[in-house]
């Protein structure tokens, strides 16, 4: 089964916070690493792939940097991995012509790619849930 590697996840970070913060001015990669704690030179690499893709578009010059290609609600979290990933849906399921296992595979297929193909802008409906940890000593 495929699965979704870092540079996928760093890819869904750095478009995210792009999305968030490229309202004014682009960001520029250097900042993403920082604040998002990823390696700048593998950073470097994931955000021209993804320029190629037509998710980002790089602006030159001193005050340039990374701005969405698009609107953030026609750029998913799918299209994204995707384009780093190659597609996360293409398992093995060997020689199997089982109808029943075949149904399975193909309404996961089909799960997965619902639960990733929405929106980066829909990414902010999620909550922080982490901050409400309750220590007990």
């Amino acid at each position: 089964m495929a699965g979704i590697s870092t540079k996928g996840v760093y890819g869904v970070i750095s478009t995210y916070y792009i999305y968030q913060n490229s309202t004014q001015n682009p960001v520029k990669s250097v900042e993403i690493a920082a604040k998002m704690d990823l390696p700048q030179n593998y950073l470097e690499q994931i955000l021209l792939i993804l320029k190629n893709a037509n998710i980002l578009k790089s602006i030159r010059g001193a005050k340039g940097g990374y701005v969405l290609a698009r609107d953030a609600k026609d750029i998913s979290v799918l299209e994204i991995i995707e384009a780093l990933d190659g597609s996360i849906c293409d398992f093995d399921t060997g020689n199997n012509r089982d109808c029943k296992l075949l149904s399975f595979w193909d309404e996961a297929r089909q799960g997965i790619k619902a639960q990733f193909n929405i929106p980066i802008s829909k990414l902010d409906d999620y909550t922080n849930s982490y901050n409400n940890f309750t220590y007990m000593i």
